[in-house]
């Protein structure tokens, strides 16, 4: 017969006084960095970790106005989204993550960051009800839930030589067709006389950043008001089975448009921040970019004019195409031309599912992406823009030294009316984004170089485009890719 060994009294106290504290800590309810728990007491004795990717100066901003408000230190490291994305990570080691708003739906994905309840989102601080429309309802919304505040989020603009338009009367560019007769007859000095640059220096008619990162986005840009047609979801990507429409008519007519303006200018890579110097510079007639006071690129010898710098919302189309019919119509009369490509870069901030202290985590949120202090800490990076009405007043402090005053009024007003636009194209915010963001970038360099024609470039494209899909999930996409729309699978 076998027999159980008596517990000591020593040994049951022991055992008893462990139990108690295991109650404790699951009561508890804050993790720490080993995914044991701590009384909620302790937990606030710990720095919040805050981590940041892809974005230096906002890093230091943050630190710097919540160690000053909280009397203590904060812990904030720095990040790329090559190296967040290199590995299959199942926790961040951090209470808060500052990410371009492409990476949401990674993230969010990836069970790495966590919504944002009723009680989250009503808290006056946070004040959701004035945030842009498109910002409120699409970026930083997961699915039907909310997963981030918002820290702004750019939107490429049509800079113009207000001074030349004004010469030669002319009016910006409502349609995109209307842009690629401007930016040709703009591109002729004898036309411009004596406002273009000098002989001996670069001048040409419109600038488009093509560089690396951003030929793909530039591309989706020009496609968004062909392919978004307003009573379908499908546009990117089939609804239902997630084959890629990249190779359909209207991403055709953007990429020969787009092959049309970098003919003129095919040596050139720019970057949204180098075709804004090459504006600024007075190199050029018209840019798409987008003015940044964290990214000032004004000459050093700037000037007190501001009547040479016009600011207008990137151009649209009458004309687009229904997937459903394969053919195409005209927009309804009250129907917006546009349709503004959303998060292109941007920065959001989340609670991570590791979070050891969410009431401090979202406190921080809610105070860096505030009246208070969005703008003055938002305008320390390059990456965003503002992203509240309230901010409209104080566009001059997004914006480069030579873009204060009227331009600055007048890009608050095209911010406005984009962000308030009916109808928006992800600029894929899915999982394996820089995978189909690089797919499509060979496609445009292709076609640039005349190296294939757009249906060929983007054929090849699209094929790419379904092997990625598959080699993550179809399903699984398809579901994300749902999400991404604003809807629950």
């Amino acid at each position: 017969m076998s027999c159980r060994k008596p517990v000591s009294h020593p040994q049951a106290a022991w055992f008893a006084a462990c139990l108690l504290l295991l109650v404790a800590l699951v009561a508890g309810g804050c993790k720490t960095e080993q995914g044991n728990s701590l009384s909620p007491d302790a937990a606030a004795e710990l720095p919040l970790r805050v981590l940041v990717v892809d974005d230096e100066p906002l890093a230091n901003a943050v630190k710097l106005a919540w160690d000053s408000r909280v009397g203590g230190s904060t812990k904030v490291t720095t990040t790329t989204a090559a190296e967040l994305l290199a590995t299959q990570r199942k926790r961040l080691n951090a209470d808060v993550i500052l990410y371009p708003s492409y990476l949401l739906g990674e993230l969010a994905e990836g069970d790495l960051i966590e919504p944002l309840d009723s009680e989250d989102t009503a808290d006056p601080v946070f004040d959701r009800q004035g945030l842009f429309e498109l910002i409120r309802l699409r970026e930083i919304t997961w699915g039907s839930k909310v997963y981030a505040v918002p820290l702004g989020s750019p939107q490429f603009t049509l800079l113009y030589r207000k001074d030349i338009f004004d010469k030669l009367q002319l009016k910006p560019p409502t349609t995109w067709e209307e842009y690629q007769i401007l930016a040709k007859q703009l591109s002729d000095r004898s036309a411009v006389g004596d406002l273009a640059s000098p002989g001996n220096e670069a001048w040409i008619g419109a600038v488009e950043p093509l560089a690396q990162d951003w030929a793909g986005p530039m591309f989706l840009a020009r496609a968004a008001t062909y392919a978004r047609h307003r009573n379908q979801y499908s546009t990117l990507f089939d609804f239902n089975s997630m084959e890629a429409l990249i190779a359909s008519p209207p991403f055709e007519r953007a990429m020969e448009e787009l092959a049309a303006i970098a003919a003129d200018n095919s040596d050139a890579r720019h970057t949204p921040e180098s075709a804004r110097r090459m504006f600024l510079s007075g190199n050029c007639a018209m840019a798409i970019t987008w003015p940044s006071r964290g990214g000032d690129v004004s000459p050093e010898s700037t000037t007190d004019r501001d009547d040479w710098i016009g600011v207008a919302e990137l151009p649209g189309s009458p004309a687009v195409y229904n997937v459903s019919t394969q053919s195409w119509e005209q927009r309804a009369a009250d129907e917006n031309l546009r349709v503004p490509l959303i998060a292109i870069d941007g920065r959001l901030g989340s609670v991570t599912t590791d979070c050891r202290r969410k009431k401090q985590a979202l406190g921080m949120l809610f105070m860096i992406s505030g009246d208070e202090l969005g703008t003055a800490i938002g305008s320390a990076s390059s990456h965003t823009t503002l992203f509240r009405e309230s901010q409209l007043g104080k566009a001059s402090d997004w914006v480069d030294r030579e873009c204060e005053g009227a331009p600055a009024r007048q890009y608050g007003e095209v911010i406005l009316a984009t962000q308030n636009s009916a109808a928006w194209l992800d600029a894929i915010r899915i999982p394996g984004r820089s995978e189909y963001i690089a797919a499509l970038e060979r496609a445009v360099n292709s076609v640039v170089a005349a190296e294939a024609t757009p249906p060929e470039a983007l054929k090849e494209a699209a094929a790419e485009w379904n092997k990625i899909t598959d080699s993550i999930g179809r399903e699984s996409q398809q579901r994300a890719y749902m999400r991404s729309l604003g809807l629950d699978p």
